[in-house]
C-alpha cells in the first residue's frame, strides 16, 4: 500500500535488545533461589512465561550443566506482544555448603552463570485477515499508532534493562 507516496512495510517482529545480549559471573550461587525470583519477576511484570527447553548434563567430575530455555510474553493489545527470550547456560554446578554470618550453613551450587537474551515486539497482523479492507488496515493502523509504538518500544527497552539489572543484582549478592 502505498500512503502519501511512500510504501509502508510491517514487520511482524521488531527487535527492540537484538539476540545475544550476555550477562555472565562465576561464583557461588543459591540456584533456587535464582529460579524462583526471575519467575517472580516475570509474573510481578505481568508476563507469562514458558520454559521451552530444559537440559541437564552430568559431567565426569560429577558436576553439572544446564541448559534452561525461557520465552516470556506480555499481552500489550490484540496488535502488540513483548517478548523477551532467556537462554541460560549455567555449567559446572557443585553444591557446597557457605557458612553465613549468623553462623547457619546453608547449601549452594558453585557455578558459572551465562544467560543471553533478547527482547522484541510481536505485532498480529493477522487480527485484520478476513475485515472490510484488511489488506490496508494493518498501514493505516500503523499510522495511526505511530506514538503508541514508539512508546512501548520504549518501555519495553527499560523493562528488559531491568531485568537485566535484576540479573546482575542477583549475581553480585552471591560475590
Amino acid at each position: 500500500m502505498e500512503v502519501l507516496g511512500n510504501s509502508i512495510e510491517i514487520g511482524k517482529k521488531v527487535d527492540i535488545i537484538e539476540d545475544g545480549y550476555k550477562v555472565k559471573a562465576k561464583g557461588t550461587y543459591n540456584l533456587e533461589e535464582f529460579y524462583v525470583e526471575l519467575k517472580n519477576w516475570f509474573d510481578h511484570m505481568g508476563y507469562a512465561w514458558t520454559e521451552l527447553e530444559y537440559k541437564q548434563v552430568i559431567n565426569r567430575d560429577g558436576s553439572k550443566n544446564l541448559e534452561i530455555l525461557w520465552l516470556a510474553t506480555k499481552k500489550i493489545d490484540d496488535y502488540v506482544n513483548f517478548k523477551i527470550k532467556l537462554n541460560m547456560g549455567i555449567t559446572g554446578v557443585n553444591d557446597t555448603e557457605v557458612k553465613l554470618e549468623t553462623g547457619a550453613t546453608v547449601k549452594r551450587q558453585k557455578c558459572t552463570l551465562e544467560i543471553k537474551s533478547g527482547a522484541w515486539i510481536e505485532k498480529d497482523i493477522e487480527v485484520f485477515k478476513g475485515k472490510f479492507l484488511g489488506k490496508y488496515l494493518p498501514q493505516l493502523y500503523e499510522i495511526l499508532i505511530r506514538d503508541r509504538l514508539k512508546d512501548q518500544k520504549e518501555t519495553l527497552y527499560l523493562e528488559a534493562h531491568k531485568l537485566y539489572d535484576e540479573l546482575k543484582a542477583f549475581m553480585m549478592i552471591y560475590r
